[in-house]
């Protein structure tokens, strides 16, 4: 509810509006956090794949002769272990996120499309309603939120 102190729509909107519309805020804040989130470990997983696949390359390769097995080369070394076993906990914490970014699209989405279909109930007299598309280019401008159509 902060986002609506310094809101210049407040003539434009009555108060349950811009409870919905201030609802619509946070949703979305909270759907580019876990996008966020999921972009970051992503990045990371593919940072430390690529950095296992340098110190396979240059540090490993080197010194293994040419009789000895490469997946016990492989295997026997504690770093491609370790990042292993991150890549492994990478990959399930960005399946737990998509999931948390899923709910929380669809929360959203919920959210703007009731408040679309909706759309006479929110403005409740005729001024209000010619003046709706300022509402509507503010929350396109300021949050990227679309509630001009579905």
């Amino acid at each position: 509810m902060n986002a609506l102190s310094h809101w210049r729509i407040k003539p434009f909107v009555n108060e349950l509006t811009s409870i919905v519309l201030a609802q619509l805020v946070e949703k979305k804040a909270e759907k580019d956090r876990w996008k966020k989130a999921i972009n970051q470990w992503g990045s990371s997983m593919i940072f430390v794949v690529i950095a296992t696949f340098v110190y396979l390359y240059f540090f490993k390769l080197p010194d293994a002769s040419s009789f000895e097995n490469p997946l016990t080369l492989i295997f026997g070394d504690e770093m491609v272990w370790i990042c292993t076993i991150f890549i492994i906990f990478s990959s399930f914490q960005m399946i737990w996120m998509k999931k948390k970014y899923k709910k929380a699209d669809d929360d959203f989405e919920a959210i703007r499309s009731d408040f679309i279909d909706r759309n006479e109930e929110w403005w409740s007299d005729e001024e209000q309603w010619n003046q709706r598309h300022i509402v509507f280019e503010f929350m396109k401008k300021e949050y990227n939120i679309n509630i001009f159509h579905k």
